[in-house]
């Protein structure tokens, strides 16, 4: 009978261990527990409805791709703002100095952004100082240097993201290094800078401020080209 009894108590105690472990336990494990388990799975597609700005319109940023492309996420962000009122706040260096050392983009924009004299681009890092005159600096994120999972990630919260590519959002072959006052930079008169606004199985999509909304982009060659020119990366969260 001791035995019998000894044994009731010892299953009445694991019963009410696990129960209380099912009732206190984290609710992803609790629902493993109770043979619910909680699986989150990213999406397959994304699509962001990210207003389309040309940099070509007037008055014209025949240069400004990059502010085109940030003005495009800060209106997104609902910022009235426009790419010649976010041009404006943008810090210039010459293209080329007297000695003959070449302008850095990551220090300033190279040159003219308007076009009416020679000028080049800007890198990432004047452009997220530049975002931080519109927003608080906090909000802006530059995942520049992170893999493009980092992108995907941005875009999966809402996020559009400020890139660098090429013209043909592909790799290009004629990068070459520029000998700047702050050392040295790689360079390709091919850059360009988009928006990356969505993605499904096939292709990524992105705002050209050369005026193509939700661009169809082959994913490899876009993902390369991206990688060529540093992996430059900026959102707002």
């Amino acid at each position: 009978m001791r035995k019998r009894t000894l044994l009731k108590r010892s299953l009445l105690i694991t019963f009410i261990v696990g129960t209380l472990a099912i009732r206190l336990a984290p609710p992803e494990i609790a629902s493993v527990l109770e043979g619910q388990a909680i699986v989150t799975e990213a999406p397959t597609q994304v699509l962001l409805d990210v207003p389309l700005l040309n940099q070509m319109d007037y008055p014209i940023l025949y240069n400004g791709c990059e502010v085109t492309s940030l003005t495009m996420i800060l209106q997104y962000n609902n910022v009235d703002v426009s790419k010649n009122d976010v041009a404006a706040w943008l810090p210039s260096v010459p293209i080329i100095y007297e000695n003959g050392l070449r302008g850095n983009p990551n220090d300033a924009f190279v040159g003219d952004i308007t076009g009416y004299d020679s000028g080049f681009s800007v890198y990432h890092g004047p452009i997220a100082v530049l975002a931080a005159n519109f927003v608080s600096s906090d909000r802006i994120k530059d995942i520049t240097g992170s893999p493009f999972e980092a992108v995907i990630d941005a875009l999966n919260q809402g996020y559009p993201v400020w890139t660098i590519t090429s013209t043909s959002y592909a790799p290009v072959a004629d990068m070459e290094v520029w000998q700047t006052p702050t050392g040295e930079v790689s360079i390709s008169y091919s850059e360009h800078s988009v928006v990356v606004v969505g993605y499904d199985d096939n292709y990524f999509y992105v705002n050209d401020p050369y005026g193509q909304k939700n661009q169809a982009v082959e994913k490899s060659a876009f993902i390369a080209s991206w990688e060529q020119f540093g992996s430059q990366a900026i959102y707002i969260q």
